[in-house]
């Protein structure tokens, strides 16, 4: 009896290992990996790739409960997702974000009302909190009970900062629950120091970025977030790395025997300080962003993700975040493998399999049999040069604009249903499921 659908002559590339063979889909997940596989469907994937989908931990879609003075973000669930299927991704995971003051829970069923029947890709939601209230960390066991067991949690920006004794709280808070805690780290004092003083001196925008947020202040608060987790014992993961001093302290606690890891964004391996690309933490010199490579190459750094965040412009040459969800496979292949920093496993592993393990994902994230069929065949001769014709954000410009990469995505399979071919969308809108996660 032949499968639902067959990938032939494809070369497998996995984070251990590559080698020539088919794939084999029944339903929504892989029946079989081996030779002369029939189905009911056949794909020739002959000189083609064939790897994981993509699961990127980090995306920022429309949500309309964002606070002043924060711009609502250009991509719906329904666009952004769409995009990111075109780049190879099948499972995202964007935020809950409540007011403080207001039930987890009630912003939780928000949330999922908003990607519900609009994501064409599955999603798995971060509770974010902003509420150094200790009652709030009585609702965590009835998070975690909804599949959410990752807790995102901001040292800096107003609004959004937990103090380092409620930092603390939520730490153990979320270690009770066997979670996994995330956490934006930024000395937000001196931030706030240096900011005033280059306000006062005249200087804004992304060029002055660096000079508002020093290196060394993300590097002391990586320290503290690292100390605080250990303290707690809780794992933890330091997002958007940008500087030497970030990679040096997670590698350390790496050393110590510390659950900890680390993640690089596609802005930051791509830019150095010299281009007009607004992130936070900034984008710095080519002294940090060597070191953010080399700790993706020696396991300082354990994924790479988008914080793909980005509103459309109010002005023709004002910069509003990166738009990094459908080009990070690619752009990792190009600047990552091309170059001889890694290898192609190194690629798969940083971009898929591990994503997939660090976040709880159980059924994703491999090429085996009894994982999700979420697949991505990709044409590592296929070149591309980006700008918003090519691209399928709703957002108004282009991040990478003219960079061109060799390699790219040409099939994307989720759940065993065909989503992107012939650079064509044919899946079905809104089909995406919310995924429930543990680590139990």
């Amino acid at each position: 009896m032949p499968y639902n659908l067959v990938i032939k002559n494809g070369r497998l590339i996995t984070a251990h290992t590559s080698y020539q063979a088919d794939v084999a889909v029944q339903g929504e997940q892989i029946a079989a990996i081996g030779n002369d596989l029939s189905g009911e469907r056949e794909v020739d994937a002959q000189g083609l790739y064939v790897i994981p989908g993509a699961i990127d931990g980090h995306v920022h879609l429309t949500d309309p409960t964002t606070p002043p003075p924060y711009r609502p973000k250009a991509d719906s669930f329904a666009v952004g997702s769409r995009a990111a299927a075109f780049g190879g991704v099948t499972t995202i995971i964007d935020f809950v974000q409540p007011d403080p003051g207001q039930s987890l829970i009630e912003a939780l069923d928000q949330r999922q009302k908003d990607a519900d029947g609009q994501s064409v890709l599955d999603y798995c939601l971060h509770m974010n909190l902003r509420d150094p209230d200790p009652v709030r960390l009585q609702e965590f066991p009835l998070v975690f009970a909804r599949g959410i067991p990752t807790y995102k949690f901001f040292m800096t920006y107003e609004g959004y900062r937990l103090p380092d004794d409620a930092l603390f709280r939520a730490m153990e808070a979320v270690a009770a629950g066997n979670g996994l805690a995330i956490v934006h780290a930024e000395n937000h004092l001196i931030l706030q120091e240096f900011r005033r003083r280059l306000a006062a001196a005249g200087k804004s925008g992304p060029l002055w970025g660096p000079a508002g947020a020093p290196a060394i202040a993300e590097g002391e608060a990586i320290h503290r977030a690292l100390a605080l987790a250990l303290l707690a014992g809780v794992r933890v993961l330091i997002y958007h790395v940008s500087s030497s001093e970030g990679v040096r302290e997670i590698g350390l606690a790496k050393a110590r025997g510390q659950s900890a890891y680390g993640e690089a964004c596609v802005q930051y391996l791509v830019f150095t300080d010299e281009a007009n690309v607004m992130a936070g933490p900034p984008i710095r010199s080519a002294v940090h962003q060597a070191a953010l490579w080399q700790g993706l190459s020696n396991g300082s750094l354990d994924i790479v993700s988008t914080d793909h965040n980005a509103s459309n412009r109010e002005r023709p040459d004002q910069v509003v975040g990166a738009s990094s969800i459908e080009t990070r496979l690619a752009l990792v292949h190009q600047f990552g493998v091309r170059t001889g920093r890694f290898s192609l496993n190194r690629w798969v592993e940083l971009c898929c399999t591990r994503p997939a393990r660090l976040f709880g994902l159980s059924h994703k994230g491999h090429l085996i049999p009894g994982y999700d069929a979420d697949i991505v065949l990709f044409d590592p001769e296929k070149e591309l040069t980006y700008s918003t014709e090519v691209l399928h954000s709703a957002i108004d410009y282009c991040t990478y604009e003219g960079i061109t990469v060799k390699g790219t995505p040409v099939m994307t399979i989720s759940r065993g249903e065909v989503l992107i071919e012939n650079g064509q969308f044919v899946g079905r809108p809104g089909r995406g499921r919310f995924v429930e996660r543990s680590f139990d």
